[in-house]
């Protein structure tokens, strides 16, 4: 697997990292493998990690005091879990594959010498984080009051910072 290549396409990394840095990146993921209705990320969790999606469909779900309920459906070159990397916030939604699913999973250790060494990727990251966000409102408009986050790009960049220093 092509793990560069695939990091260099989805859009999160390919718009902030530079060619060196996606190497550094592609040098520490882990290639990881969920079956139908395995649990990628759990809601509340606390999460060092986010995935990558590589092949196969997820459903995004929050609880409500109904149940649970499906806010979003995501693919191949979609994120998930990423506000848990890059804050270290708990989970705030669960993500439960479709189907066989093929993810990159980009932990808080393989992320860190990168940040360390270009500290000014924390702004880029936080406005990505922020914009990510905003589409998934947008795909589905009902998703803002399960998945509203509540903080913008400069509070997101506060949390990495504290996140990443300590």
């Amino acid at each position: 697997m092509d793990v560069r290549g695939i990091l260099n396409s989805t859009a999160f990394f390919n718009v902030v990292l530079d060619a060196e840095q996606l190497d550094t990146l592609a040098s520490a993921v882990k290639v990881v493998h969920f079956g139908r209705r395995d649990v990628i990320v759990r809601e509340r969790d606390l999460g060092k990690s986010m995935f990558a999606l590589v092949e196969g469909k997820v459903t995004v779900s929050v609880h409500t005091p109904a149940g649970d309920k499906a806010v979003a459906s995501l693919g191949p070159g979609d994120v998930v879990g990423e506000m848990s990397l890059f804050t270290g916030e708990r989970r705030s939604a669960t993500v439960t594959a479709g189907g066989k699913v093929t993810a990159l999973e980009i932990t808080k250790e393989a992320l860190a010498p990168i940040l360390a060494a270009a500290p000014k990727l924390v702004e880029r990251f936080a406005t990505l984080v922020e914009q990510r966000h905003a589409e998934l409102v947008n795909r589905n408009q009902e998703a803002r009051r399960y998945v509203s986050v509540g903080v913008g790009r400069s509070e997101i960049a506060a949390r990495m910072s504290a996140f990443y220093s300590g």
